[in-house]
């Protein structure tokens, strides 16, 4: 937190209640919320903060590169902090929804080549795999742990 608060300094930026009460939030919540669910996690202790606040605190907090936005197939953002040396890829499910984090990430060992051929400059990446959970796989018909 004590990084986050730096860089809206350095930037320009107040440290106001909304940003910090966001930025709080999403240090100790699990998952990646919606900015509904940042809402319903700050509206309980910080009933003055309305929708437009969080949509406009997420959209800053991004801009300074303190929170990812990953925008999912189903065009509803999901918001989570960008914490600094932290590189991971995230699974989605097309059934539920469940998104689940994977650390693994050989794509420097194509980055070079894409590179060559597009002459691209590649500064950062991140990586969206969507398929069936396997909560949602045993509930189908077809799943088995013996093909496991």
């Amino acid at each position: 937190m004590q990084e986050a608060r730096e860089l809206l300094r350095r930037k320009g930026y107040r440290l106001t209640g909304p940003r910090l009460a966001i930025l709080g939030y999403l240090a100790e919540v699990k998952g990646h919320p919606n900015a509904q669910g940042i809402y319903a996690g700050i509206h309980s202790e910080y009933p003055e903060i309305g929708m437009a606040t969080v949509y406009r605190t997420v959209d800053l907090l991004a801009k300074v590169g303190l929170l990812r936005i990953l925008a999912l197939k189903n065009n509803q953002a999901r918001y989570e902090l960008n914490r600094f040396g932290d590189h991971h890829h995230h699974l989605v499910c097309k059934t539920c929804g469940k998104i689940a984090e994977f650390d693994s990430c050989n794509f420097q060992l194509i980055s070079v080549e894409i590179e060559e051929v597009t002459r691209f400059r590649i500064d950062e990446h991140t990586l969206e795999v969507y398929g069936c959970c396997p909560g949602c796989l045993a509930g189908s018909r077809d799943y088995s742990t013996e093909k496991i």
